[in-house]
């Protein structure tokens, strides 16, 4: 298995599977991220395009299997047609919230949703349009902050990985799909000013702790404000 992304999401995934005994045939990862003490016994590639590294993810990928989590990356044709099994540890519910999970994060909250969840599903040619494999829901309770609800995202986004590590290459599960669902890139955040009169605007804008981990979400907050 080669596994693709970055921060704590991918090194907890990779140093995970190799302690279950799973071949972790390398980490893909940004050019230039810096790589934790526990992972760097692990085989690793950085990259600035996952897709530069096609021949590569085609030769030494043992399993044909890849896994991405946390992953900044979009697969496209030069992966895609490699016969390989692509699945994403997606941080939001599908298909309700694809894209970014920061940005679907902050929609969630302004709408009020009383629920949340993570998704494992199929890569395909469109932006967490395919299959889904597996995908669980927590609770979001009436005053929970953007902190809060990311860091709840992180944690559920590696149980899900680990919960279907033994079998992540399975057959999709039957599709339920009422739709494409909405897509949550950066342009969301275009208007986010025109939600400041929003009772819920504070907390969907409230990285805590996090915002030196996401400094141009944090520099987008404080100029919506």
């Amino acid at each position: 298995m080669i596994i693709v992304g970055s921060g704590a999401l991918v090194w907890r995934a990779a140093t995970y599977a190799v302690s279950q005994g799973r071949t972790v045939d390398a980490v893909v990862h940004p050019r230039g991220e810096a790589v934790p003490a526990r992972a760097r016994g692990l085989e690793r590639r950085e990259t600035d395009d996952v897709n530069d590294l096609a021949a590569f993810l085609d030769r030494a990928c043992t399993d044909r299997l890849v896994c991405s989590t946390g992953n900044p990356f979009l697969f496209r044709a030069a992966v895609l047609d490699l016969g390989l099994t692509i699945v994403n540890v997606h941080g939001g519910p599908l298909p309700g919230y694809r894209g970014l999970p920061v940005v679907a994060a902050v929609f969630a909250i302004l709408r009020g949703e009383s629920e949340f969840g993570v998704t494992v599903h199929r890569v395909d040619a469109g932006i967490d349009t395919g299959a889904v494999v597996d995908r669980r829901t927590f609770p979001l309770s009436a005053t929970v902050t953007l902190e809060e609800l990311l860091l709840q995202i992180t944690k559920s986004c590696h149980e899900i990985f680990v919960d279907n590590l033994a079998d992540l290459g399975r057959a999709p599960a039957p599709s339920t799909s009422d739709g494409p669902g909405e897509y949550f890139g950066m342009k969301r955040l275009s208007g986010l000013a025109d939600h400041r009169d929003h009772p819920a605007f504070a907390r969907a804008t409230d990285l805590g702790v996090l915002e030196s981990f996401y400094p141009d979400y944090a520099t987008l907050f404080a100029a919506a404000r």
